[in-house]
């Protein structure tokens, strides 16, 4: 689909010409006191930081993986060393397994061969995927769908809370990786030791065994991130951290060894903690740093004994007390990776839960100014990397604007909150001034407050609706609110610059009853029922599209709610009661109305069948469109930036970011070397006997259609297209080989095909 501006453009402000093949730019330049880097990487809230050599070219590149959507974000090392030097690509965005990847995600080298692999959270537990990368083509495959560990006398699953993020470490010094994670029957630490090199010499297996169900002799209390020492757990092993010896021992014999003694009860359940093993004071056994999800710093835990019996003898719950202390609002976790490119491994800590937290600087850079094996960290900064990111906290949701009335589309981008201490969690719009050309976009965030709609009162996650309402030919401004409300901000420019003021809050319908669509209201004015006047349709949280039809008139609209739930669309997934639907109409290049959707599940929903249909069901036509995922709770615009006569997309998402993704397909026609026959569609069965399928691999093009040519080129069938898959009885043509051809204006491909009877 590709997009052209509508002669009547206050009406029917978006065209597309059909055809949309969308690629990831971060070419378009953007500033804010100095270039951004990284500007339309996405923005990040709960960033769980590894390191990988992801190209292949023999340094550490970083791999985020951000809780709040379950979103791989890919940094490049530009291998300066002594400095944290990155830069964003999006080209991994589709590695297998990382849209799979869910909660918490380490990257640790469990087989020694200098790759890193994947531990992620799987349901019950953990799964890990092996590094098969060969050269600089990363690839991963899945060796294992649910750890296990021998808890003698049962082999179960390691049980690993969806909450927690485990220590994954060789523990022992004995060349393979260990784990540490809290019990699930309470607040202590079990050490489940790999037995990889003790059974085979090697430590590219993953065959764990409980050694000791209250690592380092403490319990942590329930309330807050402090511990008691020296508190053996009254459940533990006969032996902890030495060999299993079962002997001829019965099995009731065996169990009882591991149950409580008579009047001695487990723990309360686990809450959630993030585990860190490190050797903080260079003595060659583990210590331990601890964030808690009912703590604000992190706890460091001194390990006095030694590499086959940890024994805790000291805490600092304000770590490092001797620096800067580590206080972020709740939940913090702490990461040990070099990120200045200078050997030795810095602290990270950034929050574990994806909201009430920092969200804009939430990813604070402590260097280690001493060695790796006895690290002394110096706090650098809050907003590692996001410094050089479009981030505006939590939620961002773009809409394009020409506030200063120059003719360049600028863009708009509100959000649900930043993070403060005050918990007020203040929402604001942010203007981006495009500072380029009509064929070359750059932007300026020139202000984060917009209007200073952070003090108007309406609160978090305001959305922005742009439209004549009054019939005045310039755009007056609706911005739904977290309540399902909305309020109407009449526009009186001054000269070509918009002008705001407040109009009307909680705006009614035709019954003089506020509009309210429950939570999270997310408008957008269209002329849906194609009478001239602009229309309202508005997402909701529960992932429905309400539509208000204009009643009124062109300057003085009134709202009737025509369907809560218009074309019987629901983005919410069967997993989920909520959608954070977000619409965006428009119209094709035949002119028919379709509609983009994002949703909670950050999945982006395309339907058409809408003209003549308002009270039916609408086709949907792909529920992942463009195989693009932002992360949670997306939100789609479209203008053609670039004026290339196709329509280019900005996506936010609720890390906080957007991304820009300009469409290639003009440039995809005019080169025939890389737009090839099978890019635009397949023929299945092929050899064929009675019938075969043309499966379109591109949306359907005004007037596209599909000859089919004998051996001396005559066209023995030929007709419109208008599905992405169309049917050919090829029983009717014969036996032989045929010419296949799709053609679509004025150009064609081609493909053979062998009918056989």
């Amino acid at each position: 689909m590709k997009f052209l501006f509508s002669p009547v453009a206050l009406l029917l402000p978006v065209i597309l010409n059909g055809q949309v093949l969308l690629r990831y730019d971060q070419s378009v330049p953007v500033t804010n006191n100095g270039a951004l880097s990284m500007a339309w990487a996405g923005g990040l809230n709960t960033p769980q930081v590894s390191d990988i050599d992801l190209d292949g070219d023999g340094d550490k590149d970083i791999f985020l993986f951000d809780r709040a959507g379950n979103k791989v974000v890919t940094l490049l090392n530009q291998g300066i060393a002594g400095e944290n030097s990155y830069t964003f690509t999006n080209d991994y965005a589709t590695t297998y397994p990382f849209r799979e990847l869910t909660e918490w995600v380490l990257l640790r080298d469990y087989n020694g061969d200098g790759k890193e692999d994947i531990f992620g959270q799987t349901l019950g537990g953990m799964a890990v995927w092996k590094n098969t990368s060969v050269g600089n083509t990363l690839s991963f495959v899945q060796v294992d769908t649910l750890v296990r560990s021998n808890y003698v006398p049962t082999d179960a699953n390691m049980y690993i809370t969806q909450v927690d993020i485990p220590g994954i470490e060789d523990i022992d010094s004995d060349g393979d990786l260990d784990v540490l994670t809290f019990s699930i029957f309470g607040n202590y630490l079990e050490y489940h030791k790999n037995m990889s090199m003790e059974l085979y010499g090697t430590a590219d297996s993953l065959e764990f065994e409980v050694r000791n169900r209250c690592w380092g002799y403490f319990s942590e209390n329930l309330n807050n991130n402090t511990v008691t020492l020296n508190n053996p757990c009254q459940f533990n092993l006969p032996n902890p951290e030495l060999p299993i010896l079962i002997g001829n021992a019965t099995e009731a014999a065996i169990a009882k060894r591991y149950q409580p003694e008579e009047g001695i009860t487990r723990s309360a359940a686990h809450v959630g903690s993030t585990l860190l093993p490190i050797d903080l004071d260079g003595d060659n056994d583990k210590d331990l740093l601890i964030g808690d999800v009912a703590a604000r710093t992190l706890l460091a835990l001194t390990n006095g004994g030694t590499l086959d019996s940890a024994y805790m003898v000291s805490q600092d719950s304000l770590f490092p007390i001797y620096d800067e202390t580590c206080v972020m609002n709740v939940f913090p976790a702490p990461f040990y990776e070099d990120v200045d490119n200078d050997g030795r491994r810095d602290l990270i800590v950034a929050p574990n839960y994806p909201s009430l937290s920092e969200n804009k600087e939430s990813l604070w850079f402590y260097k280690n100014t001493n060695t790796d094996a006895s690290p002394i960290f110096n706090y650098q900064q809050a907003d590692l990397f996001q410094e050089h990111m479009l981030d505006f906290g939590e939620g961002a949701y773009p809409v394009p604007f020409d506030f200063d009335g120059d003719g360049l589309m600028d863009l708009i981008v509100a959000n649900y909150g930043y993070y403060d201490e005050s918990a007020v969690y203040p929402c604001k719009m942010a203007a981006l001034r495009n500072i380029g050309t009509p064929t070359s976009p750059a932007f300026d965030l020139v202000n984060e407050d917009y209007m200073n709609l952070s003090t108007s009162g309406i609160g978090n996650a305001m959305y922005p609706a742009f439209g004549d309402i009054d019939g005045d030919g310039d755009k007056d401004l609706y911005i739904g609110d977290l309540n399902g409300k909305l309020h109407y901000f009449r526009n009186d420019p001054l000269g070509p610059v918009a002008q705001f003021s407040l109009i009307q809050p909680n705006v009614p319908n035709d019954l003089v009853v506020p509009i309210d669509v429950g939570q999270f209201a997310s408008p957008q004015f269209f002329d849906v029922d194609a009478d001239g006047l602009l229309d309202m349709l508005i997402g909701e949280r529960n992932g429905n599209i309400n539509y208000y039809n204009n009643a009124g008139s062109a300057g003085t609209p009134t709202w009737h709610l025509e369907n809560d739930s218009i074309g019987n669309i629901d983005v919410a997934e069967w997993w989920n009661v909520t959608g954070y639907s977000v619409p965006f109409m428009y119209l094709n290049g035949s002119g028919e109305r379709e509609l983009i959707v994002g949703s909670e599940s950050g999945w982006i929903h395309w339907f058409d069948g809408i003209d003549g249909n308002l009270e039916g069901t609408w086709n949907l036509l792909d529920s992942t469109w463009q195989d693009i995922r932002e992360g949670n709770r997306t939100a789609v615009t479209m203008h053609d930036y670039d004026d290339d006569g196709y329509m280019d997309a900005v996506i936010g998402n609720y890390r906080g970011g957007i991304s820009f993704w300009r469409n290639d397909f003009a440039a995809r026609l005019e080169d025939h070397s890389t737009f090839t026959s099978a890019d635009v569609f397949s023929l299945m069965p092929n050899p064929a006997a009675e019938k075969t399928s043309i499966l379109l691999n591109i949306p359907v093009a005004k007037n596209m259609h599909v000859d089919v040519l004998n051996g001396t080129g005559q066209v023995v069938f030929s007709a419109r297209i208008q599905d992405k898959q169309f049917m050919l009885d090829t029983h009717a043509f014969g036996q032989g080989v045929f010419m296949v051809q799709v053609t679509a204006g004025a150009q064609h491909w081609v493909q053979r095909l062998v009918v056989l009877h």
